[in-house]
């Protein structure tokens, strides 16, 4: 299998996001007098975008609350981003190879668009990725193909040009929507059942591992 350009999924994939999101989400809650939750049990409630990942964490009997904690929340992690978050072991070493190669590199992630190109900026430097698409107001999200198929008319590429690597089975059903293939990745917040039965190809256990699949 080879490719030439990766769309790479964000959290989870290239920065372990976890504890900030979970400390942003958590102070959202309590605002509100709703109860808190381990940041590990956030590993099943993020990807699916903000308002979902609101939906939640609040108790099933709590809906009428999202949107209060979705603003609180925003306003907290927009603060606190860069706290915890770090990439991944040796994500910088590949992505940076990748980009020396002359690879194209896209980060498709459902994270606000201006919180998801703060965070990259922050890890690598300015035009590492061609292109950076987050949540945008009024815009599908994964796992909606659409963007997907955007990226692929602007790098004029074939779906058998393009992989996606992710960590979650939104991830993988993104890529298999889009008709391109899809490549799990085993260090991320989801299991590697959960990516084989959404349609990974194939599961890599390190970011080198990429390094075999451009030509």
């Amino acid at each position: 299998m080879s490719c030439k350009a990766v769309i790479f999924d964000l959290d989870g994939t290239l920065v372990d996001t976890l504890a900030d999101l979970g400390e942003s989400i958590n102070f959202a809650l309590a605002s509100l007098g709703q109860p808190k939750h381990q940041i590990e049990a956030f590993r099943q409630m993020i990807g699916n975008g903000l308002r979902i990942f609101a939906k939640r964490a609040l108790p099933s009997d709590r809906g009428a609350l999202c949107e209060q904690v979705v603003a609180i929340m925003r306003r907290h992690y927009a603060d606190n981003c860069l706290v915890n978050s770090r990439l991944y072991e040796g994500i910088y070493e590949t992505v940076t190879e990748l980009h020396k190669r002359a690879v194209k590199l896209a980060v498709l992630t459902n994270k606000d668009q201006d919180l998801a190109k703060h965070i990259l900026e922050h890890f690598f430097a300015v035009g590492t990725f061609d292109y950076i698409f987050g949540a945008v107001n009024g815009q599908p999200v994964k796992p909606h193909g659409q963007v997907v198929r955007r990226l692929m008319d602007i790098m004029k590429l074939s779906q058998s040009d393009v992989i996606l690597v992710g960590d979650s089975g939104v991830d993988m059903d993104t890529a298999v929507g889009a008709g391109i293939r899809a490549v799990g990745v085993s260090w991320g917040y989801r299991t590697r059942k959960e990516l084989i039965d959404h349609g990974a190809v194939m599961v890599i256990d390190g970011p080198a591992e990429l390094l075999n699949l451009v030509y």
